[in-house]
């Protein structure tokens, strides 16, 4: 499951959930005398379900009502064979009558429901004259097979592999970094090149633009990465305060989660207990599961802001050294050369670490380049100096 699929589940289940809360507040404020607050309360309810029908619809999860039915039917008789069964006699062992006798009734309406969804399955396929397919579903992964203990070289190895993909991630702030200042002081300097015929001037505006340049951006970076940061440790935190406090609807959310990745409810249940007993394993394990944060890639602001203003004033200093030894279109195509090559060269390294097509990844980011620092070479001639 990608990233936005498992976002759009967990979006649903909030709004699902929301939905039953606030129709249950609104009937506790009739009951209190209160129907104001009863009305907010089912209009919020009212647009939460609006919000989860959305949710669904993006999930593609509403098929045809041959593939529903047969969907829902699996689930009514799971749920009325299976699981309220568990649940009434852990119930009963925990004391909790009151929770046996819910759980009790809502086992009864599944067995109603079950005998309506079944017979309206075998209506259907007889209207229609087709069977409803099998369904399709995940595979949870097999068991790992007993693995030798860890020699001292792999030990290494994991101990060190965190912070070799941190400092890849990183790989965004140099190449976006260098491509900037090289486009920039190349364009720049082709421009004013076209419009002054004064290498002296060009060099003055480039060295200008890539001091402001290299200032604004590690400022950017470090701004932008602190942000992230702040946004990640805020949700992190939400989500431990709501481990701490609402320990067993975390535990559901948890369940629920194992569940959508294939696993039976009762070995989804065995795996978010075991996760659930360290508190620290059940806050990465949802952070991953339900944020899709990793506790362990942690941005560093400052190492961001360096990435970036050094990779920026490399690559912007670059295109204006045929300036100091050349003049007129000698210089200006130097520098364009210069810039064109470095940027195929920085293609060349980043597809080492993407694993990409070295030859394919370089043009891409030339041509690009050539393409800016030939449209500044025209802007110089749009505006020539009076």
């Amino acid at each position: 499951m990608d990233r936005t699929q498992r976002n759009l589940w967990s979006a649903f289940l909030g709004e699902a959930k929301a939905n039953r809360l606030y129709v249950a507040y609104a009937l506790k404020a009739m009951d209190e005398g209160h129907p104001e607050v009863a009305q907010a309360f089912m209009e919020a309810a009212g647009a939460e379900t609006i919000h989860a029908l959305n949710h669904l619809k993006a999930m593609a999860e509403v098929k045809s009502s041959l593939v529903n039915l047969k969907a829902v039917t699996e689930g009514e008789a799971y749920e009325f064979e299976t699981m309220y069964p568990r649940m009434v006699a852990a119930a009963i062992e925990d004391g909790r009558e009151d929770a046996a006798d819910s759980f009790r009734v809502a086992l009864e309406g599944e067995k109603r429901h079950l005998a309506t969804f079944l017979k309206a399955l075998s209506d259907l396929e007889r209207k229609t004259g087709q069977k409803a397919p099998p369904l399709e579903r995940s595979s949870p992964a097999a068991p790992a097979p007993a693995q030798p203990p860890l020699l001292a070289e792999n030990l290494s190895e994991v101990e060190t592999e965190k912070e070799r993909i941190a400092a890849l991630t990183r790989i965004r702030e140099v190449v976006f970094g260098m491509q900037d200042g090289l486009l920039t002081t190349a364009t720049l300097g082709a421009a004013v090149a076209a419009a002054t015929d004064s290498s002296r001037t060009v060099i003055i505006a480039g060295l200008a633009g890539a001091l402001g340049g290299m200032m604004s951006m590690s400022a950017g970076a470090f701004l932008g990465s602190r942000a992230e940061r702040e946004v990640q440790e805020s949700e992190l935190a939400r989500e431990a305060r709501e481990i701490e406090t609402k320990p067993e609807e975390e535990l559901a959310e948890l369940i629920e989660i194992y569940r959508r990745e294939g696993f039976r409810y009762d070995e989804a249940v065995e795996m978010a207990e075991r996760v659930a007993q360290d508190r620290d394993l059940m806050l990465r394990t949802l952070a991953e599961k339900e944020l899709g944060l990793s506790l362990d890639i942690e941005t560093s602001p400052a190492k961001d802001a360096a990435a970036m203003g050094v990779s920026y004033i490399i690559g912007a200093v670059l295109p204006l050294i045929p300036y100091f030894f050349l003049d007129d279109i000698t210089a200006v195509l130097t520098s364009i050369i210069v810039a064109v090559s470095t940027l195929f060269v920085m293609g060349v390294a980043k597809a080492r670490f993407t694993r990409r097509n070295p030859l394919l990844s370089g043009a891409e980011i030339m041509v690009i380049g050539t393409a800016i620092a030939a449209a500044g070479y025209g802007l110089g001639f749009v505006f020539p100096s009076p």
